[in-house]
């Protein structure tokens, strides 16, 4: 049965005539003198593959195989100087031992069974009724087989299966000669992340590592292939799921001339896109199928950071008078970064993973907490929470509520910070609440940066505590 996906061109019609059937010519992996990869962080790439003919003038069948198998056939262009694209097919129906005994149904076939005792093959001949997933109902001269013990042999293979998935077009050529033939198409399975390591070196300073992973489960291998990556998220119809892939550590890139100043000492440059950002690999490189390859993406030095602690209440206001209570909270442990020339960076960075190393009293590097690192323009802050402070805990609850209106209610709250540090800490508090807030009364004084959430800097001395209560009337409408 044969798998195609075919779009054709309504042109030069009154072209088919003797020449249609032309042999086909067909181009491999060999024939490639271009390769060049576009790769989403979203399980999509632009492939451009540039390959060499030989072409007659008139209609002629060009086999473009290797392809990728989760190519999008319909986001498929095939250009050259000269040539007219008169149809184009997607032939993805494999060489398998299910899809050649599809193709025998109807057909003849042989058979070998081998004698227990003799070890000597029997050969017969029996006609394929039905492949049935690769278990054939066979027709023997004695009767059907539905459960065969034996081999089914082939005297030939179908000539309209292939061992690679392949693009076959027939073209029009104006005039004979050596043509490069241009395939460009979008496929699935191909994607990137990006991976950061911070080694904390202490005194406000780390050093900065990017990294990032190419995930190939296009079905495809693209050898010697230039190699760009887009940073942002593009509308597309499908975007199926890419499986687990191994793993393969490729060399560490050399920095290569930035394509703008802020990317000069990174491992691939950055280069502005309209809404999104291209990084380009500085070499090129094979992707190849059912492989991971990390690159680097750039490497920083005495990158400057500050660190806070941030609690959020888990206790949540209301107009309605919500009572309640908690017990040890700690607060997280939170990395602030600026993504500017002053501290160490000042370059555009991919949404990522971050993962933070610091120094044990052996002096070897300790993982010590990871975080989701968001899209970083230029001059942005990132805030990098790695895990919850050991030595710092918190303690509240509600102690006291009156409804003093239909819609509003007032609430007494209490919380107890602790800290068994040798050194005195500032923890930032933040208590969320709903509806409308007025602050009746505060130990500290607040501060609403954002809608519907308080906070206050809390500092606790060294090996001591410190107790932050706040009254809050609130109303519905």
């Amino acid at each position: 049965m044969k798998k195609y996906a075919a779009l054709t061109v309504l042109a030069g019609l009154c072209v088919w005539g003797p020449n249609v059937h032309a042999q086909e010519i067909k181009l491999g992996n060999s024939d490639t003198s271009e390769m060049s990869l576009s790769i989403y962080n979203q399980n999509l790439a632009q492939v451009r593959d540039v390959r060499q003919a030989d072409l007659k003038s008139g209609v002629s069948t060009v086999a473009f195989e290797g392809v990728a198998q989760q190519m999008k056939p319909e986001t498929s262009l095939l250009d050259a100087n000269g040539i007219t694209v008169l149809e184009k097919n997607y032939e993805y129906d494999l060489l398998t031992y299910n899809n050649i005994l599809a193709e025998s149904i109807g057909q003849e076939v042989k058979t070998v069974m081998t004698n227990p005792q003799t070890g000597a093959n029997i050969f017969n001949k029996a006609v394929v009724v039905n492949s049935n997933y690769g278990s054939p109902l066979l027709k023997f001269d004695y009767g059907i087989e539905g459960t065969f013990p034996g081999r089914v042999v082939f005297d030939k293979l179908p000539e309209n299966l292939r061992v690679k998935p392949t693009l076959v077009a027939k073209v029009l050529t104006e005039s004979e000669g050596g043509k490069e033939l241009g395939l460009t198409y979008l496929t699935g399975g191909l994607s990137w992340q990006a991976d950061y390591v911070a080694e904390v070196a202490g005194n406000g300073s780390l050093d900065w590592q990017g990294w990032v992973s190419l995930n190939n489960q296009s079905g495809a291998d693209y050898k010697d292939a230039s190699v760009q990556l887009v940073s942002g998220s593009v509308n597309t119809v499908e975007n199926p799921p890419a499986p687990q892939p191994r793993m393969m550590l490729a060399a560490k890139a050399a920095p290569l001339d930035a394509v703008n100043e802020s990317a000069a000492s990174s491992g691939m440059a950055a280069q502005n896109l309209g809404e999104y950002y291209v990084y380009r690999l500085p070499f090129k490189t094979d992707v190849l199928d059912q492989q991971t390859k990390q690159v680097s993406l750039m490497e920083k030095k005495g990158v400057k950071y500050e660190t806070s602690y941030k609690l959020q209440s888990p206790l949540y206001l209301s107009a309605y008078g919500q009572g309640g209570e908690f017990k040890k909270a700690h607060p997280d442990l939170v990395y602030q970064i600026i993504n500017s020339r002053e501290s160490g960076l000042g370059l555009p960075m991919p949404q990522g993973t971050v993962r933070f190393y610091e120094k044990g009293a052996d002096g070897k590097m300790q993982f010590t907490g990871a975080a989701e690192f968001p899209q970083l323009a230029e001059g942005a802050k990132a805030e990098l929470a790695v895990g919850k402070s050991f030595d710092l805990y918190a303690e509240g609850q509600v102690v006291n509520q009156q409804k003093i209106a239909e819609k509003t209610s007032e609430l007494e709250v209490s919380v107890t910070f602790h800290n068994a540090k040798k050194e005195a800490v500032n923890v930032i508090f933040e208590q969320a609440y709903s509806g409308n807030a007025a602050v009746v009364s505060e130990s500290l004084k607040s501060s609403e940066e954002q809608a519907k959430v308080l906070k206050w800097n809390v500092e606790i001395p060294a090996s001591g505590k410190m107790v932050l209560t706040y009254k809050l009337r609130l109303s519905r409408n």
